[in-house]
């Protein structure tokens, strides 16, 4: 783990997002850039360095960049709090839409994590197009973690992961990914099935899992085969009872007799949960 993004909207949800990624950055001695996406007119005339060259002295044009020098200096401001406590952070403003604009960052910089804050609600617009964090989920090659409420990270030793029957190097790829975090906390890994009564056999889904878990080089782990009704629930259940600080989901939204997780049920986990949820998405993974 080296590189972590935190998308800002200078919210204090969005600051949420930059106080786990410091409990994560601490242990790995990750950088975290700390970036907000905005879509301006000046477009590439607004330099990384925050400096800003104007083409024409338009009242426009001044009014833009005073809006984008106050933004650099707020995203500073809140960084600068953060590094007198000893954490490296870089600070960007992004001439971009927020979904294509994370895309192409993510494979610029080679992010390892993506770490947000959310409100797990959606305004008339993101009921179509989703919130900002289930943009990031949908154009990710790494890991997004996101969280709502909070979290305690004396809970992060334990971290629940939601499995399903799938091509073993494909989900083997979605836990190497997961361990990224897992190592930093030296956490145990939870490998959960909630498994279909009426088709599902206990034995052979224990040995396929142990399978996956040798593919993916996991050594501190255990495989819990689970009944219930609702799949969410069920992870969510058991997450509270091992007290897990961590919940990871492994999706695939395409169809097909290798199905994993549907878009629905990682939305309603990172909704329900509260607390800090891992989404990965295997559709990104060998883009």
């Amino acid at each position: 783990m080296k590189k972590i993004l935190v998308p800002t909207d200078l919210s204090s949800i969005a600051e949420l997002g930059l106080k786990l990624a410091t409990e994560i950055a601490k242990p790995c001695r990750a950088t975290i850039y700390l970036v907000n996406f905005i879509k301006h007119p000046l477009g590439v005339t607004f330099a990384a360095t925050g400096d800003l060259t104007i083409k024409d002295d338009t009242e426009q044009e001044v009014y833009t960049v005073e809006i984008l020098k106050m933004v650099k200096e707020r995203l500073e401001e809140i960084a600068n709090q953060y590094r007198r406590e000893g954490f490296t952070i870089e600070t960007a403003v992004v001439d971009n839409e927020f979904k294509s604009g994370i895309d192409e960052y993510l494979k610029a910089e080679a992010i390892d994590l993506v770490v947000m804050g959310t409100s797990g609600q959606e305004n008339a617009k993101e009921v179509f197009t989703g919130n900002h964090t289930e943009q990031a989920i949908k154009v990710s090659a790494c890991p997004v973690l996101s969280v709502r409420d909070g979290f305690e990270s004396t809970y992060f030793n334990n971290l629940v992961v939601g499995v399903n029957v799938i091509p073993d190097l494909q989900l083997a790829d979605g836990l190497r990914s997961i361990t990224l975090v897992s190592e930093c906390f030296n956490s145990k890994i939870h490998l959960v099935h909630v498994r279909d009564k009426a088709s599902d056999s206990t034995l052979l889904l224990d040995e396929y899992f142990n399978r996956i878990a040798q593919i993916a080089q996991l050594t501190n782990y255990v495989i819990r085969i689970i009944d219930a009704d609702d799949t969410a629930d069920g992870l969510l259940n058991y997450a509270q009872e091992v007290k897990a600080g961590l919940i990871a989901i492994i999706k695939n939204s395409k169809e097909g007799i290798f199905r994993i997780f549907s878009n629905h049920l990682s939305d309603r986990i990172v909704k329900e949960q509260g607390g800090p949820v891992i989404t990965v998405n295997l559709n990104n993974t060998n883009d």
